[in-house]
């Protein structure tokens, strides 16, 4: 944007030209910014996020996993828990689009109500870890060298046991419940989340505004929460969007090999180990469960990628 601006001697206004100025009419413009329009930062996440095809596939299908878990029995043709043993064993049909298994319950039904099982455990590992972890890791961060040295050091060596192995035993030991399967998927986990959240402490905290709410008394309470706590947002979301489908997986190994949901809950876990001793003759009793936690799996991560890079500074600074 320009304003021209004239110099007429014929103005009284104009007292003439400066000194080394010719007479007469003269003009200038003086520009001046346009201001920025205002940028909308949920439609700029939505371009970014939905900006890979494979992404929108993946919350594709978790919108549709999400559906079944929320009305699982509007959508499921059968209970999933009555036995009909008239009807064991049957192939797909058009009453039992996926079959029955060896007690002649639905396939079906039994994988659209265990939907809802999937997408508990999985929330509720990754909100119990995240939580745990990011308490834990601000207190290493901001709690003074003691506390970072005992806090790190047990990070360390509880890092260095085996995942699986880990998850196993708290599940033998805490029972085959819901509680009990999100609090050893939890606590297997949770570590993760105390190093994320310990490095971003790190960096922010040497910051020249911490080092003036320091200087100015504030507690450090106030800090962690007000100041260091929000600068963990944005890599806490993507971990715990990653984190879906590793709770996701625990809660179907654990299933599997007998430790998770016990029967006869419909698990997807527990329905692909039961359809093992069909699959030479009856592949879908395995199949169909195991795609389902596949596409959970597949739709979480995809999920994850997407609000990543929607998060990322660069991805989103971009405009094609």
């Amino acid at each position: 944007m320009s304003t021209k601006i004239t110099n007429d001697p014929n103005n009284a206004d104009n007292k003439g030209p400066g000194i080394g100025e010719p007479f007469g009419e003269q003009s200038f413009e003086v520009l001046t910014e346009a201001p920025l329009p205002p940028v909308n930062e949920f439609v700029r996440f939505m371009k970014v996020f939905c900006r890979r095809k494979v992404v929108v596939f993946g919350l594709f299908l978790v919108l549709i996993v999400l559906v079944a878990a929320i009305f699982p029995n509007q959508l499921a043709p059968h209970d999933p828990l009555t036995i009909n043993l008239l009807r064991t064993l049957e192939p797909p049909s058009a009453d039992f689009l996926l079959g029955t298994d060896d007690l002649g319950r639905c396939t079906l039904s039994r994988i659209i109500h265990g939907s809802g099982l999937a997408m508990q455990v999985g929330v509720a590992t990754v909100l119990v870890s995240s939580v745990i972890g990011t308490v834990l890791g601000l207190i290493a961060g901001f709690g003074g060298k003691f506390l970072e040295e005992l806090i790190m050091r047990f990070t360390d060596a509880w890092i260095s046991i085996p995942g699986m192995i880990l998850i196993m035993l708290m599940a033998v030991i805490l029972g085959r419940g819901v509680f009990g399967l999100v609090l050893a998927v939890a606590l297997g986990g949770f570590p993760g989340y105390i190093r994320l959240v310990y490095g971003q402490v790190m960096t922010v905290k040497q910051n020249d505004y911490i080092m003036a709410s320091i200087s100015m008394g504030d507690s450090k309470m106030r800090i962690m929460f007000k100041h260091i706590l929000p600068n963990c947002i944005s890599p806490m979301i993507v971990t715990m969007t990653m984190g879906l489908g590793g709770g996701v997986m625990a809660e179907a190994g654990l299933s599997f090999i007998g430790l998770g949901l016990a029967p006869p809950t419909p698990a997807w876990g527990g329905m692909t180990d039961a359809g093992r001793a069909h699959l030479a003759t009856l592949p879908w009793l395995s199949l169909a469960p195991g795609m389902a936690i596949v596409i959970l799996v597949f739709g979480f991560n995809m999920v994850g990628d997407g609000i990543r890079d929607a998060l990322d500074p660069k991805m989103r600074g971009t405009n094609n």
